[in-house]
């Protein structure tokens, strides 16, 4: 036993008193509600004061303080952003230049669609699954297969990893139909293969936001049938996502939705925003349907969702010309 700490009490007493004292519940309350709970009076009074006077809760009191401080913050931070107009709906712009987008949407941490950069780009139109069939067929590339056998498919994306040539890839994409079971994501890395680099002069990086010196493990292509699904998670870096072909529904959250941490596995939510629970969950969503040409910045932490509508082709890219990598960022995992 701990020295200075109660045993008494039932562990899940303890327990509740010593979480209720670092809340700052005062004493009088917690002897009450342990009385309700068939608790003598005396061993309440006696074990609620020894609780308090343990050490170890006056060692996790600063603790305690510390998180009740952030999580006022957050708290505010949320209710501010409510104010905003686009709380409820994503901003829409044609296009924005690199100071206004570091300053309003980086620093900002505000998601926005801008619908002019991709229409420019040389891939605009011609990214499509044939493109890739006739012009990179005999290419050997890494597809996740058999998502469907697996509830946590998106996790274990290595242990499905199967490496096949965009031809034969391409040609079950057309005949499949809508499916999740298979999908081209980012962790296959395939825009870092030496056969695919010519793709990279289909791309016209937004300058002064992507350092177009920076290719290898920086973007990310996604391609597939309609029907795949990127389960509710957040990325470690900023991102802007390009849809060039088909469209893809987007579910997201701010960072500070601090209940998508009830159930986080890692950097994956516990919640599927495509379900009735959802409506329930006290967590604000924001839904956007991007549509091909059109571009939408996704601030590191933020929760996304991402549903294929139609057979898709997509770019994600994250080499921006200042700091953006922030893998301690992970508050599933604490």
């Amino acid at each position: 036993m701990t020295p200075g700490v109660s045993s008494a009490l039932s562990p899940a007493h303890t327990a509740w008193v010593a979480e209720n004292l670092l809340r700052g519940v005062v004493p009088a309350r917690l002897v009450a509600t342990l009385v309700t709970a068939d608790v003598p009076e005396d061993v309440a009074v006696r074990e609620v004061d020894a609780i308090a006077r343990s050490p170890v809760l006056a060692g996790a009191v600063p603790l305690a303080r510390e998180a009740r401080r952030l999580a006022l913050i957050l708290k505010l931070r949320r209710e501010m952003a409510a104010q905003s107009p686009f709380s409820k709906e994503i901003e829409r712009r044609g296009d924005v230049a690199p100071d206004e987008f570091f300053a309003r949407y980086v620093g900002g941490s505000t998601p926005v669609v801008l619908t002019e950069p991709v229409r420019r780009w040389p891939a605009f139109g011609r990214w499509t699954p044939e493109f890739f069939r006739d012009q990179y067929g005999d290419v050997s590339i890494d597809i996740v297969d058999g998502r469907d056998a697996d509830p946590d498919y998106d996790r274990h994306t290595p242990a499905h990893t199967r490496t096949v040539t965009m031809r034969a890839y391409v040609e079950r994409i057309l005949a499949a139909g809508e499916t999740n079971d298979f999908y081209a994501v980012a962790q296959n890395r395939n825009l870092d293969r030496d056969a695919l680099q010519p793709l990279w002069e289909d791309l016209a990086l937004p300058e002064g936001i992507l350092d177009a010196g920076r290719s290898k493990g920086c973007a990310a292509l996604w391609l597939g049938p309609a029907g795949t699904v990127t389960p509710l998670h957040h990325d470690t870096s900023n991102i802007l996502f390009a849809q060039l072909h088909g469209r893809k529904r987007f579910v997201l959250a701010a960072p500070t939705e601090t209940a998508l941490l009830e159930g986080a596995v890692g950097v994956y939510a516990g919640l599927d925003p495509e379900t009735p629970e959802a409506a329930h969950a006290n967590v604000r969503l924001l839904r956007v349907d991007l549509a091909p040409g059109e571009l939408l910045f996704i601030p590191v932490g933020w929760w996304h969702h991402v549903r294929a509508l139609d057979v898709s082709v997509s770019v994600a890219l994250n080499g921006f010309v200042k700091p953006n990598a922030f893998d301690w960022y992970r508050p599933g995992q604490l």
